[in-house]
């Protein structure tokens, strides 16, 4: 019974004006997304080019460093580190036009002062430090449609109430539900004959499109796929269920709820404006009130300010006045004491910039992840996020390339310590230039920076999408068994 209701609900759908618009949309927002990322001016080959033609020029500029001895490599530090292109940016775009696509560890700049009484011509490099793209972004703002997989999975949720919304109540409306719940048949089975048939209605042309947008990216060959981005492929086509399902469910649950479809409709749609629309762009304003990230010309004034007030207590340039400074005479192998002042003054300034640095983006962070926590009341922003997560795109995958570059960082500064303490010749003060060894380092030791994806995130947002599918068909099920079947 189950199965003959479903069928009549897809010959229904299959005969309706909605059914044609979205086998003509579809096909189109598909074939328009290949075109767009696989032949883009700025598509994956392009940018994959870029990115080794980066990573063979680091190669070697970590080899002309190292050549020069392991001071100069500890304090010009590993250079800039670039994330790696994703091959499924197609899938979900994530803004990632406006994310920082890499962080700096490299100083090139060098200090020195000369001619004064008890102080040496002395030229000193300050040690590098983990620099960010500062950026004042809180909350996951709207910008220009992009036309990837997610638009699409939004237009997919605004079809599911199109093919629900008279599910029921327009059998109620036409006298049929009566006719039909008057055979031996329980409530429970129309309700899951009318999903199945409105979720293969919608599922099979989508998955039709998929395969489609999949052809004519691989005919194109600018993006190879290797496995895991045909796992990830298929996750998301499990994403793009439960997302559907939701709305599915959503759409039952009102036209259980009313008598006439278009009430039922103007409700879908208020609610369906309201999660897509509404909910984040709201949530994300409110966050972004309620706890304002300082500017990035306030966060340079306040670390200059106190980079001054350091200065201003060591004086790195000679004396200050009639007062003999803590760094009066130039460190050098020979004067192990006055290394060791050089080294605290620049520690105190390396973790001086340091704080600030990392404080001001760890700022940005928490702000962004308080905004999507909130914004997943909204199973579209879920779904999003998921897809993100996925596709390794979005402010997500640069947080976790951050926390990577600092675990690289603290390996990079280890790694240089330790070659030090094999140099019996070198006084161990790290990081004065005077204070290291100077003899030359084989470039194939020293640390390359690896960037791996994560899919932790993602397994929080299917148990939510999940939790959405149970959470409106329980709401359904109780709305059609308490409901006037006339």
């Amino acid at each position: 019974m189950v199965w003959h209701i479903a069928k009549k609900e897809i010959y229904h759908n299959l005969t309706t004006l909605r059914f044609s618009l979205m086998i003509i949309l579809l096909p189109v927002l598909f074939l328009a997304n290949a075109l767009i990322y696989s032949l883009g001016g700025d598509g994956y080959t392009t940018q994959i080019n870029t990115y080794n033609r980066h990573v063979e020029n680091s190669r070697d500029y970590i080899k002309e460093q190292a050549g020069k001895g392991l001071a100069e490599l500890a304090l010009i530090g590993p250079g800039e580190i670039l994330r790696r292109p994703t091959r499924l940016t197609f899938c979900a775009d994530g803004t990632d036009t406006l994310i920082p696509r890499s962080v700096k560890m490299q100083n090139t700049g060098t200090a020195s002062r000369s001619g004064y009484e008890e102080f040496e011509d002395f030229a000193w490099r300050a040690p590098w430090t983990l620099e960010y793209p500062l950026q004042n972004t809180g909350g996951p703002g709207m910008s220009q449609i992009k036309i990837d997989w997610v638009f699409i999975g939004i237009l997919m949720s605004f079809f599911a109430i199109l093919f629900t919304f008279d599910a029921i109540a327009g059998e109620r409306s036409s006298g049929t539900l009566s006719l039909i719940m008057s055979n031996t048949v329980a409530r429970g089975q129309v309700l899951l004959g009318k999903y199945i048939g409105a979720f293969l209605t919608l599922m099979v042309p989508l998955l039709i499109g998929i395969l489609m947008n999949l052809l004519v990216i691989l005919i194109s060959g600018n993006i190879p796929f290797e496995l895991e981005n045909w796992l990830c492929i298929l996750g998301m086509v499990g994403l793009f269920a439960l997302h559907i399902s939701i709305f599915i469910f959503l759409g039952l649950f009102f036209s259980s709820r009313v008598s006439n479809p278009i009430t039922s409709l103007v409700w879908l749609l208020l609610t369906w404006v309201c999660l897509a629309f509404v909910f984040p762009s709201l949530l994300g304003t409110f966050v972004g009130n309620i706890n304002p990230i300082p500017s990035v010309d306030e966060v340079s004034m306040q670390r200059e300010a106190q980079l001054k007030q350091l200065g201003n207590e060591y004086h790195p340039f000679g004396r200050s006045g009639d007062i003999p400074t803590k760094l009066s005479k130039a460190a050098s192998a020979e004067n192990p004491e006055a290394t060791l002042l050089w080294a605290t003054y620049l520690t105190k300034e390396m973790e001086t910039k340091t704080r600030f640095n990392d404080g001001h983006i760890d700022q940005q962070f928490r702000q962004v992840q308080l905004a999507r926590d909130l914004t997943q009341i909204s199973p579209i922003a879920t779904f999003q996020y998921a897809m993100e997560g996925l596709a390794n795109t979005g402010i997500t995958s640069y947080m976790n390339f951050v926390k990577q570059a600092r675990r690289y960082r603290q390996t990079y500064v280890d790694f240089v310590k330790t070659e030090d303490q094999s140099d019996p010749e070198s006084l161990h003060i790290y990081p004065v230039k005077e204070g290291l060894s100077q003899k030359t380092v084989n470039p194939d030791t020293v640390p390359v920076f690896t960037e791996y994806i994560s899919y932790r995130s993602v397994l929080s947002q299917v148990g939510l999408l999940v939790l959405f599918n149970l959470l409106f068909l329980i709401m359904a099920q109780v709305s059609f068994l308490k409901s006037d079947i006339k």
